[in-house]
């Protein structure tokens, strides 16, 4: 009863009510806002023509200043290289990988397979237009619904909190050395939370550090949309294909017995139901098998640079956060554990995609096939040749991604790590 309660509460927080489309959910209309805001949301596939091209040139726009900004950066490692700490090294550097990644992830949006991808999760492949088509699946489209909703709203949370203590915590070392008064250390620099390679105004006067200061939380924001907000939105994918995958395979354990339990064989009016059965089991299974061909060739490559970066940028992380000093804690902690967190998630829910998928050559197996006719074994028999094909997603259409694949980035990431905190003893 507990549980049935607590469900009720999370149904009546998170359920739609009567919307007609998933593009009026409460969790879809935040994605699309935030990645609204980044010129990357596919509104041309949704009949917005006007508005998309005009999100593309401010997309264009941002990937311009965001290379603007690696060479800035890089230009000021190169001159200040000797003079900062080995920490300050790896900040810059680390900011770097995230403008590069976020470009990587900004010129994807601007494919037409991501939005071909995008269009028929929302109009085509979303759990809202297979809900009526039994109570079973219309009590997963809930949970999914509700899962969806609550993942969003976490992401959301995240993305604040890292956000806000990254760019925020720059500032109150300013405020709390002084800076900010009338008596300001000689010879002292404002710390910012980006650097690069600007004229000295912007380092050592107030009007320069507030102009580069709100630059900084601008391009900030953005980050963090390309960070997080794609790797939300293919989880959420991720989340229907698991919900497909768990009604076909309740249709499956559920086909019905012969009712002439002496016989042990079907009639022939309940063969041709069960073959109507079994021609909608592989219609549905073609369904979930073509978009997941669909999402692997629109984020194939995504999902390559995805484990690649990670490499980099975790390693960075944990050593920016080994000097465990309250100000690293703070500003590099929670940005840590969302990244880990971050490729943790996303290698399970892709893994027990994976396992669901597997269990469905057992559904296959224990369906009644004994008791049907020959023509109904045949099908079944060309339904678990099918089948035998695992449903997931491939990292440059060669890597299964799942545990596995994040367990090899965690050990060279520590493997990295272990290298990089040797040289910054040595320095």
């Amino acid at each position: 009863m507990a549980l049935k309660r607590v469900f009720e509460m999370l149904k009546k927080r998170f359920a739609d009510g009567d919307d007609d489309s998933p593009l009026n959910f409460k969790y879809i209309l935040q994605v699309q806002w935030m990645m609204s805001t980044v010129g990357s949301w596919p509104h041309k596939q949704f009949g917005r023509n006007t508005l998309h091209a005009v999100l593309a040139l401010y997309n264009l726009s941002i990937i311009a200043v965001f290379t603007t900004m690696i060479v800035l950066g890089a230009l000021y490692l190169k001159k200040y290289g000797e003079d900062i700490s080995f920490f300050v090294s790896g900040h810059i550097f680390l900011c770097m990988v995230f403008h590069i990644l976020c470009i990587i992830r900004l010129s994807l949006t601007q494919t037409k397979k991501y939005q071909e991808a995008i269009k028929d999760y929302l109009l085509e492949f979303h759990l809202f237009y297979f809900k009526n088509r039994s109570d079973y699946a219309a009590k997963i489209n809930t949970q999914i619904h509700i899962i969806s909703g609550m993942f969003t709203l976490y992401v959301i949370c995240q993305m604040a909190s890292g956000c806000v203590l990254f760019m925020f915590m720059p500032w109150y070392n300013n405020y709390s050395n002084g800076m900010f008064g009338k008596n300001r250390p000689e010879n002292s620099t404002f710390e910012q939370a980006e650097y690069f390679y600007l004229p000295d105004y912007y380092y050592t006067t107030l009007k320069g550090y507030w102009i580069l200061f709100t630059f900084n939380c601008v391009t900030s924001y953005i980050a963090t949309i390309g960070l997080f907000v794609f790797d939300l939105l293919i989880c959420l994918m991720v989340f229907q294909i698991w919900g497909h995958l768990k009604i076909l395979r309740h249709n499956l354990l559920n086909i019905p017995l012969p009712e002439n339990a002496r016989s042990g064989m079907y009639s022939k009016e309940e063969n041709n139901q069960i073959r109507l059965l079994l021609k909608e089991i592989i219609i549905h299974h073609n369904l979930i098998i073509k978009f997941v061909d669909r999402c692997t060739d629109a984020f194939s490559e995504y999902l390559f640079t995805f484990y690649l970066f990670m490499q980099f940028v975790t390693c960075v992380l944990l050593l920016e956060v080994s000097s465990l000093t309250a100000e690293t804690l703070v500003k590099y902690g929670p940005l840590t554990i969302g990244m880990h967190q971050q490729l943790i998630q996303v290698s399970i829910l892709f893994e027990i995609l994976n396992t669901k998928s597997e269990q469905l050559i057992d559904a296959v197996y224990a369906t009644p096939w004994e008791q049907m006719d020959k023509r109904n074994r045949k099908t079944v028999m060309f339904l678990m040749h099918k089948i035998q094909r695992p449903v997931s997603l491939k990292a440059a259409k060669m890597v299964p991604v799942g545990v596995n694949t994040m367990s090899a980035v965690l050990k060279t990431t520590f493997s990295f790590y272990m290298v990089l905190k040797a040289l910054a003893k040595e320095r």
